[in-house]
């Protein structure tokens, strides 16, 4: 028996299609049941634990160890990976800022008809995926979500820094 391997890069894109369908789908499947609160309740919960994984193993594939910096790196591979439109300017106080100008949860959500949730999924979720994301750099390391905007094209501001001063 002969099995042909599928290129890598369309692994990785039949992937990324299904990670965004399953999270979208089991979100509407929960709020079918219950409701929409209830959904982006449960929501929260999962993006609590996810970015841990996903930082853990980025950290692991990158050899990465803690700090600012190695958290900038694994960063840039986690929006680079899931096709984010972004630049990260360092910060002269040190840390960096990221400015996402495209972002593929807001077309999947757009795309699927409800952007008019956008703002509220947005608040919810975003804060506590990065500030998740970047304490498995380090407790010392800060995130603020300078500037929403959960339409396409906009522009979402993220600032993330040390709160001791030591990078």
């Amino acid at each position: 028996m002969n099995k042909k391997k599928p290129a890598k890069k369309l692994v990785a894109e039949y992937f990324k299609k299904c990670f965004l369908s399953v999270d979208g789908l089991w979100f509407v499947k929960v709020e079918e049941a219950f409701s929409f609160d209830t959904a982006l309740e449960l929501d929260v919960a999962v993006w609590k634990v996810l970015p841990k994984i996903e930082a853990r193993t980025i950290k692991q594939l990158l050899s990465l160890g803690n700090g600012v910096e190695n958290l900038r790196a694994a960063i840039e591979f986690k929006l680079a990976a899931e096709d984010y439109d972004y630049t990260i300017q360092p910060l002269a106080s040190g840390g960096f800022k990221i400015h996402i100008g495209n972002c593929p949860w807001v077309n999947h959500i757009t795309k699927a008809g409800r952007a008019h949730l956008l703002d509220r999924i947005a608040e919810a979720i975003c804060p506590v995926e990065y500030e998740t994301f970047a304490r498995e750099f380090g407790h010392d390391i800060a995130m603020h979500h300078e500037r929403k905007c959960c339409s396409p094209h906009c522009l979402c501001v993220y600032v993330f820094s040390t709160t001791s001063g030591n990078l």
